[in-house]
């Protein structure tokens, strides 16, 4: 179907420089505005490292991303020009594979950016040579922190993905059938978003320096977009049930692409919307107050 081939091209085209321009625009923003507005000479113990290590990370993450962006327009131009698409796919239609492995090499600079902020707090825990620490009183509870209708509704979806699968294919639920297949995976991803989670909420700070009302926002932001990306999931396999009955084949690498969108506005686009650098209270990296 030229239309939906047509439709893949324009929403890749969202793809490519949502999560490769966008985002990492958006990112380069906020560390630039950190430089600016809380240097080191004000705000010693947020640089455990030299000025200079700070910007030379951001240009490596610039120039990565540009790679990144570029490849993913070159991939574009391959589906659009030079691919026969039934080389690629039994059924002729443009393959997920492409908006789904694209979609792994965009998430390995958000990933290196990751690692990096394990190494700036491990460092700043070393650097921590106060013996003044401040401790919340009241520990706060999973749904202090998060939506008990969203938690319900994040259950209702997984559960609604694995009935409508089974209804699909009419109760059939035995080893190596699709539907066990998509059972299998959808509860273990769910599983290790549980993990990650649960790390989340209960690991020690990692910031010696930060203020309780910002790791409690924080936190807050993190398991909230967690069970928006399990609901995307939901969707998605939903969408792959689907697939088996109403034979949308066409649609299968239109439905990847909106869904690693999906995955990256609710999880990476929630935690930007919500923890705001206006909102954090820097005066704690000052080099008179002490760590919280």
């Amino acid at each position: 179907m030229a239309w939906s081939n047509n439709a893949f091209y324009i929403i890749f085209l969202g793809q490519i420089l949502l999560t490769s321009w966008y985002f990492p625009r958006q990112i380069l923003g906020r560390m630039q505005q950190v430089l600016d507005t809380y240097p080191p000479s004000t705000y010693p113990k947020l640089y455990p490292r030299p000025i200079e290590e700070y910007k030379i990370a951001q240009w490596k993450f610039r120039m990565v991303n540009r790679v990144v962006l570029g490849l993913g327009f070159v991939i574009l131009f391959a589906v659009m020009f030079l691919i026969d698409h039934s080389t690629f796919a039994d059924d002729g239609y443009i393959s997920e594979m492409f908006p789904a492995a694209y979609g792994m090499i965009q998430f390995l600079p958000l990933m290196a950016l990751e690692l990096s902020e394990f190494s700036q707090m491990k460092l700043m825990r070393k650097a921590n040579a106060s013996t003044v620490r401040k401790a919340e009183l009241t520990r706060r509870g999973f749904f202090d922190l998060v939506s008990p209708l969203l938690f319900v509704v994040t259950l209702a979806f997984f559960a609604g993905a694995l009935l409508f699968d089974l209804y699909v294919h009419n109760f059939e639920f035995r080893w190596g059938h699709d539907t066990m297949e998509r059972a299998v995976v959808l509860t273990l991803t769910n599983l290790m978003l549980v993990g990650v989670g649960t790390f989340t909420l209960f690991t020690r700070t990692r910031d010696p320096h930060q203020s309780a009302a910002d790791r409690a926002r924080k936190v807050s932001a993190s398991l909230t977009s967690l069970l928006y990306c399990s609901i995307a999931l939901s969707v998605f396999f939903v969408t792959a049930a689907a697939d088996d009955m109403y034979d949308i084949d066409f649609l299968d690498a239109i439905l990847m692409s909106v869904y690693f969108q999906a995955v990256v506005w609710m999880s990476l686009g929630y935690l930007l919307r919500n923890i705001r650098i206006e909102d954090i209270d820097f005066d704690v990296y000052k080099s008179d107050v002490a760590v919280t």
